[in-house]
């Protein structure tokens, strides 16, 4: 939750170890309608910059959809411009 509507161009996400190598991110307003705006199929984790046409949402949500190590999913950061 931004905790008010934001204009988004740009996520940058710093993942430790534990990583997903598949994840998808979605944006909302109202945290109830989501929309898909970016899908990874190949991340190698690390620090990983993710831009895109700008749009505008309250929320943030990403979504591990498989896992690159057995330990589950270690985000230690997600940076919102």
């Amino acid at each position: 939750d931004l905790g008010a509507d934001h204009a988004i161009s740009e996520i940058v996400l710093n993942w430790e170890a534990a990583y997903a190598s598949k994840y998808k991110i979605e944006f909302s307003q109202d945290g109830t309608t989501w929309s898909e705006v970016y899908s990874n199929q190949s991340s190698s984790g690390g620090t990983e910059t993710i831009p895109f046409d700008s749009q505008t949402a309250r929320y943030i949500k990403l979504t591990g959809i498989q896992r690159a190590t057995p330990w589950g999913y270690s985000l230690w950061e997600i940076e919102v411009y």
